[in-house]
C-alpha cells in the first residue's frame, strides 16, 4: 500500500473515533489522498513537515508525533520511484557525482 493511502486510512480511523474533529481529520485525508503530504511530493515544501505543522496548530499532537517518528515516510519503492522520474533525474543531474553516487542516484538512470 502505498505511504499516501495508509496515511489517508490512519487519518480516517482516527476521524472515526472522534466526532469533534471528525471533519478536520477528513479534510486531512483527502487531501494526502492526493500525495500533498508524501515525502517526494513535486512541492516546494517537506510534506511530511507540513503535515507535522499542520497536525501540532490544531492541537492533534498524538498523531503529530507519529509523523515526527517517521511513521508515514515514504518506503524504499517510492523513493526509487521518485528517483527515477523526471523531477528526481533533474534533482540528481543538480547534485555533484560524489553527492549522487552517495545517494544511489547514479544508478538509478
Amino acid at each position: 500500500m502505498r505511504t499516501r493511502d495508509r496515511l489517508a486510512a490512519e487519518l480516517r480511523k482516527v476521524a472515526a473515533l472522534s466526532s469533534e474533529h471528525a471533519d478536520k481529520y477528513e479534510a486531512l485525508a483527502k487531501r494526502a489522498e492526493t500525495g500533498e503530504f508524501d515525502d517526494y511530493s513535486d512541492v516546494h515544501v517537506c510534506g511530511p513537515t507540513q503535515l507535522y505543522g499542520e497536525l501540532t496548530a490544531a492541537g492533534f499532537t498524538k498523531f503529530a508525533a507519529r509523523v515526527a517518528n517517521g511513521e508515514f515516510d515514504a518506503t524504499k519503492e517510492e523513493s526509487d520511484e521518485w528517483a527515477r522520474s523526471q523531477s528526481g533525474q533533474e534533482a540528481a543531474k543538480s547534485l555533484p557525482p560524489e553527492m549522487r553516487k552517495l545517494f544511489g542516484l547514479d544508478l538509478l538512470n
